[in-house]
């Protein structure tokens, strides 16, 4: 059954990876709450906002390659830019292309089951320390995504357009209350 179409805009921050003797594009999809981006200039504002605080969660070895918009209700999008942003992440040790750091924040919504609904985010290019558990996520990029996490969050300072703050929320609405980065590298299957 093909889910009803999201009451919430969206944007979508694509990626690139050295993967497997090439390359692999793989992007973060964010719904938000606050509205949507009155025009173009918007919407580039909104994305560098983000982007600013997201390449430093990536090594140099990965680059922002794009952002696209969508108004809700809408699988097409109303605005597109192609960047080159080479990621900032200065120590480390890289996982695997296809490890992943995993986001996550809780919300007041609940299912038609009475069980939490939460909102999750993963970022490829997941880095350790280079000694001790390679399951343990290098704990500068923790710091990224959960500093990331908390700005996005309802009680955080949000993003900007420069006109309205957006916060995280899930596609019909459920509002993102507290983020954080889970402290484990985690696999998850390019999308």
């Amino acid at each position: 059954m093909t889910p009803a179409p999201s009451t919430r805009p969206s944007i979508k921050i694509l990626y690139t990876i050295p993967y497997r003797g090439g390359s692999r594009t793989w992007s973060v999809r964010f719904h938000f709450s606050g509205g949507t981006p009155a025009n173009s200039s918007a919407w580039a504002a909104l994305a560098l906002a983000l982007r600013n605080d997201l390449k430093a969660g990536v090594s140099s070895g990965l680059s922002i390659i794009g952002s696209v918009g969508y108004a809700a209700g809408s699988e097409v999008p109303v605005w597109s830019e192609t960047v080159s942003v080479a990621g900032t992440l200065a120590s480390g040790t890289p996982a695997t292309g296809d490890s992943a750091t995993m986001v996550r924040w809780t919300t007041d919504a609940r299912s038609t089951k009475n069980h939490p609904i939460y909102l999750f985010n993963w970022f490829h290019g997941a880095s350790w320390s280079g000694s001790g558990s390679s399951d343990t996520l290098l704990a500068a990029q923790k710091t990224v995504y959960d500093n990331f996490a908390a700005k996005f969050a309802s009680g955080g300072a949000g993003y900007s357009d420069g006109t309205n703050t957006y916060h995280r929320c899930g596609p019909y609405g459920a509002v993102g209350l507290v983020g954080s980065c889970d402290q484990y590298v985690r696999h998850r299957d390019f999308t």
